[in-house]
């Protein structure tokens, strides 16, 4: 191997075989030996449709908040991409944060990727809600601990989407994760993005593509955080006329994740302690719900 060249298994997989020979000095025998191998490492077994179908019923992961879980029919399902877009201050992170938590407090073998883009990612409130949420009382009175859950959450800092795919394309023949968040999706296109900047959109749709492949191939959920806009008079889709803002990101994005919740402050003055309100804008179950 010393003699090779190729940093990826598709250069192996892909190339053809007398020009691979000859640029890397393999003879043919060597090289129909390493492709056999790498063949058989990355080579998916078959599964049953009983396994996949109970692999889908119970890949559900709760996001701490019992009514988003509603929502969302359980929770967040691998497989699919969600989106968590809305307003300055509405608690986006804190329910990456909170889902972050909870699966790392279902199973201790649970591990989350957190590609972070705009400096949010926080250790220090992860481990405080961790010690002191009633939510994880049992986790705590299991024996585990706080070292044990923070050293499960691998952290990957990036201010640009070419980074980004970059990083996607080298963690993905060893992911092991059961949850990727995306914090935050609007950093890293909004100065790509406008009337006469395509490139930016074709960007974003090759991104999406990408991210709905791994959820799909590796059978993990995907949070993807987006910021919000003004949307004038009000937002059309949204059950609440007073709602003045959207997701950002324009139309090449809206229909790219498989769920859209979007998070807006109550300003109902009726109610006590300006609680926010999320709200499914586009999914099979469009309802809302309001949470302090």
């Amino acid at each position: 191997m010393s003699r090779s060249s190729f940093k990826k298994e598709r250069d192996i997989l892909f190339t053809q075989e007398d020009a691979f020979c000859s640029e890397r000095k393999f003879t043919k025998q060597e090289f129909v030996e390493l492709r056999r191998k790498v063949i058989s490492c990355y080579k998916v077994p078959p599964k049953r449709g009983t396994e996949l179908l109970e692999m889908v019923q119970t890949d559900v992961f709760s996001t701490g908040c019992y009514g988003i879980d509603k929502l969302l029919q359980g929770g967040f399902h691998s497989g699919e991409i969600i989106e968590i877009s809305g307003e300055t201050a509405t608690g986006k992170t804190q329910i990456a944060f909170s889902t972050t938590l909870t699966i790392l407090c279902t199973n201790k073998d649970n591990k989350v990727l957190f590609i972070d883009t705009v400096s949010t990612f926080s250790a220090e409130r992860i481990r405080t809600l961790f010690l002191e949420s009633d939510r994880f009382v049992h986790a705590r009175n299991q024996g585990m601990s706080e070292e044990n859950v923070m050293n499960r959450i691998q952290v990957f800092k990036c201010f640009d989407v070419y980074s980004m795919m970059e990083f996607i394309d080298d963690v993905r023949d060893h992911l092991e994760n059961k949850l990727m968040i995306i914090d935050s999706l609007t950093a890293i296109f909004a100065p790509l993005l406008g009337v006469s900047q395509t490139q930016g959109h074709s960007l974003m749709v090759t991104l999406a593509r990408i991210l709905r492949n791994l959820a799909k191939e590796y059978n993990i959920a995907v949070m993807v955080i987006n910021a919000a806009i003004v949307s004038r008079p009000n937002n059309p889709i949204s059950v609440f006329s007073s709602t003045k803002s959207k997701p950002s990101l324009g139309i090449s994005w809206t229909f790219m994740p498989n769920i859209q919740l979007y998070f807006t402050h109550c300003i109902d003055v009726e109610v006590s302690l300006k609680p926010r309100i999320c709200e499914v804008l586009r999914s099979r179950n469009g309802v809302c719900i309001i949470f302090e």
